[in-house]
C-alpha cells in the first residue's frame, strides 16, 4: 500500500507535544518526532486534505506548517529505516531492527528489536529514554526483581519489555490507541513475553476493581501528557502498593508545580527528578495514606 508523509515544523517544543494530541484523533499509522519537526503517516486511501480546524489543541497553543509528500509502497520500509537508527544507552541497552548490523548485540545486556512496521515507540524520543534509565535505575537498586510493573501509555511496550527483561516478574501495558496496542503485543510476542505482558486497548478505566488492569502494581511508569496524567492521576494512586513508584513523563519544566501539587493530593511524595532536551521525568513514592 501507499503512504503520505506528513511533515509538521512547530514554532516551539510545547505546540509539537499537543500536535501529538491532536494527531491521535486522526487516521495517523505511525509518527517519527525530531525536536520541532514531527513527520506522521497516513495510508493513502484513509488520508484527505487537512486544514488548521484539524489540529485545534496545537494551533491554540502555537503555529505550525506542514508538507504533504506521497510514498510508495516499495519506498515504504526504506522512509523508516532512515528515521531509526540503532539506539543505545551506554553497555546495557540497544534497541534495533532487523536490518541493523552495527552495533553488535552481544555487546549489551539487553536488547528489544522492533520490526520495519513499527516507526514509532522506538525509544528516540527524551521522554522513552528517560523512561527507560529509570527501569535500568531501578535494576540496579534491586527493586525491580520480582516487581510488578504498569506501563500506561505504553506504545509499542518498549518500556515493560525492559522491564521484564531486567527482572519484573509480569507487567501490564495500556495504550489508547488500537493500532499501537496491536504493535505491543507483537513485539510482547516477539521477545517471547505474552504470558508475562499483557497488553490492553483503552484508557485508565480498565485500572478500576474488577477490570483487567487492576493492581496492584510495584512500579508505574506514566509516558503519557501534562493533562491526561493530571485527570488520570488519581486512577494510578488506586493501583500502586504501598510504597510503590510512579514514574511520570511526557511534560516540561513549567509543568512539574502542578503535577507535584496533584500528586501530594493523591498521596505521593517526591523523590527526585531528571531531564533530558527540556523534557521531565518526575519520581513519586506512593504512602500509604493521602496528607492532609
Amino acid at each position: 500500500m501507499n503512504y503520505v508523509e506528513l511533515t509538521f515544523t512547530c514554532d516551539s517544543l510545547l505546540t509539537a507535544e499537543l500536535l501529538m494530541a491532536d494527531l491521535d484523533a486522526l487516521p495517523v499509522e505511525s509518527v517519527t518526532t525530531e525536536g520541532k519537526v514531527i513527520k506522521a503517516y497516513i495510508e493513502e486511501s484513509r488520508y484527505s486534505a487537512f486544514g488548521f480546524e484539524d489540529f485545534p489543541i496545537s494551533t491554540s497553543a502555537g503555529r505550525l506548517s506542514w508538507t504533504v509528500n506521497k510514498i510508495a509502497h516499495q519506498n515504504w520500509n526504506q522512509e523508516w529505516e532512515s528515521n531509526f537508527p540503532a539506539l543505545m544507552i551506554g553497555e546495557d541497552l540497544l534497541i534495533r531492527a532487523p536490518f541493523h548490523t552495527d552495533p553488535d548485540p552481544a555487546d549489551f545486556r539487553y536488547v528489544i528489536q522492533m520490526v520495519p512496521k513499527m516507526a514509532f515507540g522506538t525509544g528516540h524520543h527524551p521522554t522513552t529514554y528517560l523512561m527507560m534509565e529509570a527501569v535500568l535505575e531501578e535494576e540496579k537498586s534491586g527493586r525491580i526483581q520480582g516487581a510488578r510493573i504498569l506501563d500506561m501509555g505504553c506504545g509499542t511496550a518498549i518500556l515493560a519489555v525492559l522491564a521484564l527483561q531486567a527482572g519484573a516478574s509480569t507487567a501490564v501495558g495500556i495504550e489508547i490507541d488500537s493500532f499501537a496496542a496491536e504493535n505491543a503485543q507483537e513485539i510482547s510476542e516477539l521477545h517471547g513475553m505474552q504470558d508475562r505482558l499483557a497488553v490492553l486497548a483503552g484508557d485508565a478505566s480498565l485500572l478500576a476493581p474488577g477490570a483487567p488492569g487492576e493492581g496492584p502494581y510495584d512500579l508505574v511508569y506514566a509516558n503519557i501528557n501534562r493533562n491526561i496524567l493530571l485527570a488520570d492521576m488519581e486512577h494510578y494512586a488506586s493501583v500502586m502498593a504501598p510504597g510503590g513508584i510512579l514514574y511520570l513523563s511526557g511534560f516540561y519544566a513549567a509543568d512539574v508545580p502542578t503535577l507535584l501539587e496533584c500528586a501530594k493530593r493523591c498521596g505521593y511524595q517526591s523523590k527526585g527528578e531528571a531531564s533530558k532536551d527540556g523534557w521531565m521525568r518526575l519520581t513519586l513514592e506512593y504512602q500509604t495514606h493521602v496528607p492532609n
